[in-house]
């Protein structure tokens, strides 16, 4: 994790240069050098716990220089005079200096200890030890169940396409399967008879091009171990190219981990155009497509229900009678396995030697998660583990953070970036965003498969995803064994210091609390055990709880309590100034004040721009049900909170900003990346231009927001938009603003019209949205939309949602070339009919298609309108 580490060092100065505009640069490059090493995996085995030793070492001066580095820059930033600043300036240069050397001092160490073992016999023993757990009789597949159409479509692409070589690819996670299916084909009679040669080798993670050319080669000839075993690697490859000219053949290339792999053996294929075929099974999509002949790769998928117990029975109940006891359990048992043909595996094996034990069989059923991966069954881990090891540097902290996340938590892709992003695990590549190295990220993780997809939202983008149950299992414990992650949960009785006696804890300090209200006392305990300066991360997955204890750890850096509700804005929270991810619940009682002044404690305080380094700020407001009408209370936002420069996204409710026009002075928020819930009373030109690279932006309000205000929705200086969504509140209580209590007279103008006034449109300016891509309107009430293909260039997909007095789309959109989608539901017929007419004159002019999705027409909008 000393990557990791000195990454998000190296973020933090970035920052530090941002917000001070001191020249750190010279320590940045420094610390990219240090990383450049930590990139290289680790090669020895001979001193590992003294390597463990420095690499904590190494962590723990990354992070106290962090919070050095965000402690004096923000004394720089918030310098009251020149002398002063520069005073701090020197100081924190001084110190970074000395800190950076430190780094380095120990960094030589660890690679002196790193080289001494280099060429040592040390290295040749732990190749020895990989290479032996990577075979595949670790992988416990020797029955084929619930891929019979597969089998069949894949021995159909060997046997009977086209003349030329190709490679056919199965992709999957460890113990899905692919060598299973791979080696039924391999076997099969029809597939023998087929191909005049075939030739099979196991690659493995620790790949030798010697092992794989000997592997194939004894598939093939009948020669000694003594005649291949004095040539070298280019007599083998040679020997292996000319056996495989003399017909037909099927090589199956199993377990291949990387490009270069294949990149070493690939020539030794030659193309007699003959109908010779190839076929790797892999964990990594990149190398099935770096390798593949055009063709997309056969995606394992797990098994369902039926095949699961099909499996286990097929292992369990196949040579003796068990009464119907042992089928239920054994069915429940079979589903708890996710599908995983390797879990099942071995679940079947323990349920074998258990025998008619029927209350052990129901003791495996409440535990299926832990029986897997106890030491008695731990050929699963092994398998699964060797995707986590061979990961590069990078990847490591962000896999493990999966630990922080409860079981079956279904988990958003925007959040997890955010919190990588906060964590300072994302390394800044040239050209790209933040954003976009995240994505990068996971999508490496999903292409070996230790992460899946769970749903895609409706622009086609990854929204949420997860990971197996033993996947999740093994994610636990190396999360554990370098104390990445604190659980305080219902079976966590583990002391947090005693579980960190083997790695710093001063360096790994975060928390993910499970537990709801009723063991609050729990919770106290736990949080009670952890020192003020150990805790960084505090994430909360259930219920409400006492918040105050949460507020002690001055380092923290993320604090996410969205499920704790509060009643007022925790005052505490502004001494907290390394705070980068912010999430906050505010439910006040405010039916108490109804007709009075409410207090400003319920309000956001103006010093909360004191958190300079804030990048995501999240504030929720729950619907209050207490009341007859359900309606949201608005925030009330300093303007203060324009001038935070490192934010990048900014989410939040109904809200009101105290002052309304930003000043010449005011700060450009450059880092802005999302805003979502912004008032439309601030949809400005002079307001939008303070965030020039803006991607994402929600409005969100109340009717007389919408429609009481002129001069707005001007997009002018949002030229790097991508998507853009219009909220409309419908159900709000209809009385005097008794909250707007800060707010001069004529500023908000509640009429009390419950309709905008007939013919009233959305005329867009001259400008437009250059970038745009996606679209929402929703619950808007404009009757007549103005504007034409050049004001929306790059649209790609237009959602239309409850605009029930809208007439027509433009009919100029068919110009729009890059669109590809219009989603229209309970609008007017019109507003449908526009869009097919849009979708055949595209055909006609462009010979283009674009898909239009019409649902629920709603001819009533021109008659009522009701909140």
């Amino acid at each position: 994790m000393a990557y990791a580490a000195v990454t998000s060092l190296m973020s933090t100065i970035q920052q530090s240069m941002q917000l001070t505009g001191l020249n750190l640069q010279s320590f940045y490059e420094k610390l990219e050098s240090l990383r450049s090493i930590l990139e290289k995996p680790l090669k020895t085995k001979g001193d590992l716990e003294v390597l463990k030793s420095l690499e904590a070492e190494i962590i723990e001066l990354a992070c106290n220089t962090e919070d050095m580095v965000e402690s004096e820059s923000r004394k720089v930033f918030l310098a009251k005079d020149a002398v002063t600043r520069k005073i701090d300036s020197w100081e924190l240069f001084s110190l970074l200096k000395q800190a950076v050397g430190h780094i380095d001092y120990v960094m030589n160490k660890w690679m002196a200890v790193q080289n001494m073992y280099t060429n040592s016999k040390d290295l040749k023993a732990q190749n020895l030890s990989l290479a032996d757990v990577s075979q595949p009789a670790l992988e416990l597949e020797n029955t084929m169940v619930g891929h019979e159409t597969e089998f069949e479509m894949l021995q159909d692409q060997l046997a009977r396409g086209g003349s030329e070589l190709e490679i056919v690819s199965i992709v999957g996670m460890g113990g899905i399967g692919k060598t299973t299916l791979a080696n039924k084909i391999y076997t099969h009679p029809f597939i023998m008879s087929h191909f005049d040669i075939r030739a099979k080798a196991t690659v493995s993670l620790e790949y030798r091009a010697r092992n794989v050319l000997l592997g194939l080669l004894f598939s093939i000839s009948v020669k000694t171990y003594e005649f291949y075993g004095q040539q070298d690697v280019g007599q083998l490859a040679d020997r292996l190219q000319k056996l495989l000219k003399g017909g037909r053949y099927l090589v199956v290339i199993d377990d291949i981990w990387t490009t270069e792999a294949w990149d070493d053996i690939k020539l030794c294929f030659s193309d007699c155009n003959n109908g010779s075929r190839i076929l790797l099974t892999t964990r990594n999509v990149d190398v099935a497509e770096y390798a593949s002949s055009g063709k997309p790769p056969y995606q394992m998928r797990l098994l369902n229900s039926n095949e699961s117990w099909n499996l286990l029975c097929g292992k369990v109940f196949e040579k003796e009678y068990f009464s119907l006891e042992f089928d239920i359990i054994g069915k429940e048992i079979a589903l708890k396995c996710g599908g995983l043909p390797l879990a099942i595996t071995v679940i079947a094996g323990l349920l074998s030697k258990i025998g008619k034990a029927l209350d052990e069989w129901q003791s495996v059923a409440e535990n299926v998660s832990s029986v897997v991966s106890t030491d008695v069954d731990a050929q699963c881990m092994r398998v699964l583990a060797l995707s986590y090891h061979y990961l590069p540097n990078h990847l490591k902290p962000c896999f493990l953070y999966f630990a922080i996340f409860p079981e079956d938590e279904l988990i958003f892709v925007s959040k997890l970036m955010e919190l990588w992003a906060a964590e300072g695990f994302l390394k800044v590549e040239e050209m790209k965003s933040i954003e976009q190295v995240a994505e990068k990220y996971l999508k490496d993780l999903i292409d070996r498969s230790l992460i899946s997809i769970h749903s895609l939202s409706f622009d086609g983008k990854i929204e949420s995803c997860g990971m197996h149950d033993v996947t999740r299992e093994l994610c636990l414990r190396e999360a554990q064994n370098v104390n990445f992650v604190n659980v305080i949960g219902e079976n966590d009785d583990q002391n947090p210091l005693e579980q960190s006696m083997h790695f710093s804890s001063n360096s790994q300090g975060r928390i993910s609390i499970q537990l709801n209200q009723v063991f609050h006392g729990i919770i106290e305990k736990k949080l009670d055990m952890y020192p003020d300066n150990e805790v960084r991360s505090i994430i909360c997955f259930k219920g409400t709880w006492f918040v105050q204890k949460s507020l002690r750890f001055k380092l923290v850096r993320i604090l996410d309590l969205a499920l704790v509700r509060c009643d007022t804005f925790p005052s505490r929270i502004l001494d907290l100034i390394h705070l980068r991810y912010l999430a906050l619940t505010l439910s006040p009682a405010v039916e108490k004040y109804i007709g009075k002044e409410i207090p400003s404690s319920i309000d956001i305080p103006p010093s909360i721009s004191s958190l300079c380094y804030l990048q995501t700020f999240i504030l929720n407001f729950p619907h209050l049900k207490r009341w007859k009408w359900e309606r949201p209370y608005p925030f009330i936002l300093p303007s203060e909170i324009l001038a935070m420069q490192q934010l990048r996204h900014l989410c939040l409710d109904w809200n009101y900003l105290r002052y309304h026009e930003p000043t010449e002075k005011s700060l450009v928020l450059k880092n802005l990346q999302c805003l979502s819930g912004w008032n439309p009373w601030y949809c400005t030109s002079s307001v939008f231009r303070l965030f020039p690279n803006l991607k994402k932006l929600q409005i969100h309000g109340i009717a007389e927001d919408y429609y009481s205000c002129r001069n707005i929705y001007d997009f002018r200086y949002l030229d790097q938009l991508e998507e853009l969504e219009f909220h409309l509140y419908y159900n709000y209580l209809p009385v005097r603003p008794f909250f707007l209590k800060s707010r001069p007279s004529d500023y908000l103008r509640f009429t009390g019209r419950k309709r905008p006034h007939s013919g009233e449109a959305w005329e867009v300016v001259d400008e437009g949205f250059p970038s745009l891509k996606l679209l929402l309107l929703e619950d808007l009430d404009f009757e007549y939309w103005r504007a034409s293909c050049d004001h929306f260039p790059c649209l790609e997909r237009l959602f239309l949602e409850r605009c029930r007095f809208l007439d027509s789309i433009p009919q100029d959109f068919a110009d729009i070339i890059t669109l590809a989608l219009i989603d229209i539901r309970r609008c007017k017929e019109s507003v449908g009919n526009s869009a097919k007419q849009i979708q055949q004159d595209m055909q006609d002019n462009y010979a283009s298609s674009v898909e239009v999705h019409i649902s629920e027409i709603d001819n009533t909008g021109a008659n009522h309108y009701e909140f």
